[in-house]
């Protein structure tokens, strides 16, 4: 390369630039090959070592928890433009940052301006954008794959330099009636609720938000553009049983193989809880379990699950499940010695995953497979036929019936006092106001002579 000119620097160049790398801090020492020397006022003033970009090019090396990365602005202003453009692109490589600037400013130099690569589709890059998302739980970026798939169908294979705030608007249109997955009943697909189309749409605005970082486009054209509003269901709404519905169903379920599993579940564990619950969080004298990790089953893959940690600090825990439902740890204990005789006659075709809930092999079975179990107790049992997660619900109410204060029933069930409250208690703050009001009406009335 060259030898750099430093004109003006954006960044202060460090006192002890002449020994060791300004920019990732390699000492120089005796090296001297491959060392870009920095000149300020005809002077060399520092150097660059040769994994790094010379001082004065429009480079600048990111290190980050998914290592390190080189992101390149380069001005792409027209020729007679007034308005100042940057093309930015984040890069892999020092040479692929540096191959890419030069692309740019040649085409700026004979065409006059800078145009994204026209050929790369809004699904490439999706999968770019959900590549880079390192720093989240598998079933989370499960989870937005799901969510892109039916944006995916209809501009999956559109140039995403092409893609215009009419044609999102249109896609919001689209996936209110056809986003949902074709069927042979629907070979078209169906409706979206308006909580789907708003996470749709969210996923997109993502991976528009990566394209602009990668210099492909120049904006995100799905700023602005109207979600439909979705309002969600709380407080009383919410689906439940009454507290004596809720003692039946486990009187039916006491009978049931599982029956221990479905204890924990009408003790406030979710699926992912029980699915992912080991023997080894179980204590059997002190009568608790402590929730470690969830196993969840991928929505992209029906026939595959993931174990993970829980999604926040509040979900793990530990439940007093005996002192909740007495006799839950004879249950479980019961289950146990089932388990162990299985293993006896599986003999070397067990899997030892270390799960409290196995079949007859020791494979842990599908999550849908327990919500669909579910279902038949409830009939069995006689009570309406809500989800598996709103027995959660059912124990909130159940729990703020008999004057448990909200913030013990929010630990219980693993969530923040704050989402506890705004789904299950949203006008709380009413009784307080009224309380506040009175108060000041009492302390306004002059006191009598």
């Amino acid at each position: 390369m060259s030898t750099s000119t430093h004109t003006g620097s954006r960044r202060a160049l460090p006192a002890d630039a002449l020994k060791r790398c300004p920019t990732c801090g390699t000492a120089r020492g005796n090296v001297r090959k491959g060392w870009e020397p920095i000149h300020q006022d005809g002077q060399v003033v520092g150097y660059t070592c040769s994994d790094c970009p010379a001082w004065n090019e429009p480079i600048r090396r990111v290190d980050s928890a998914r290592g390190v990365r080189f992101r390149a602005v380069v001005d792409a202003t027209a020729a007679g433009s007034s308005k100042r453009k940057q093309a930015t692109k984040t890069a892999a490589t020092l040479a692929e940052a540096r191959a890419w600037v030069e692309q740019v400013r040649s085409e700026v130099a004979t065409s006059g301006g800078y145009a994204p690569t026209v050929g790369v589709t809004v699904a490439q890059v999706a999968e770019r954008y959900l590549a880079s998302r390192v720093d989240i739980r598998a079933v989370t970026l499960d989870g937005y794959r799901h969510q892109l798939r039916p944006v995916l169908r209809r501009l999956g294979d559109r140039p995403i330099s092409e893609v215009t705030a009419a044609e999102v608007r249109e896609l919001v249109a689209w996936l209110s009636e056809y986003g949902a997955a074709p069927t042979k009943a629907k070979p078209d697909g169906g409706p979206l609720t308006a909580r789907s189309v708003r996470s749709s749409l969210g996923r997109l605005s993502m991976v528009l938000d990566h394209a602009v970082t990668d210099g492909l486009v120049d904006r995100n054209v799905s700023k602005g553009v109207k979600r439909p509003r979705h309002v969600k269901t709380v407080g009383r709404a919410l689906e439940h049983w009454q507290s004596t519905e809720l003692l039946r169903f486990r009187s039916v379920a006491d009978r049931h193989p599982l029956a221990a599993a479905w204890r924990l579940t009408l003790s406030g564990m979710t699926r992912a809880d029980v699915m992912g619950l080991r023997w080894e969080d179980v204590d059997m004298e002190a009568g608790t379990v402590t929730i470690r990790q969830g196993r969840v089953q991928l929505i992209s893959d029906s026939g595959t699950s993931v174990v993970d940690a829980p999604k926040s600090s509040s979900r793990r825990r530990t439940i007093p499940v005996e002192v909740i439902h007495p006799g839950t740890m004879a249950l479980v204990r019961a289950l146990r010695a089932r388990q162990a005789e299985d293993r006896l006659r599986a003999g070397n075709a067990w899997h030892d995953t270390g799960l409290v809930v196995v079949d007859a092999l020791g494979r842990p079975p599908l999550p849908e497979s327990y919500s669909d179990a579910f279902q038949r107790l409830c009939r069995a049992a006689g009570v309406p036929e809500i989800r598996l997660h709103s027995v959660r619900h059912s124990l909130a109410f159940w729990l703020h019936q008999i004057g448990v204060a909200p913030a013990d029933a929010a630990a219980l069930l693993g969530h923040t006092v704050e989402v506890h409250l705004s789904t299950y208690l949203p006008d709380s703050g009413s009784s307080g106001i009224a309380a506040a009001a009175a108060a000041l009406a009492r302390a306004s009335v002059p006191a009598t002579a």
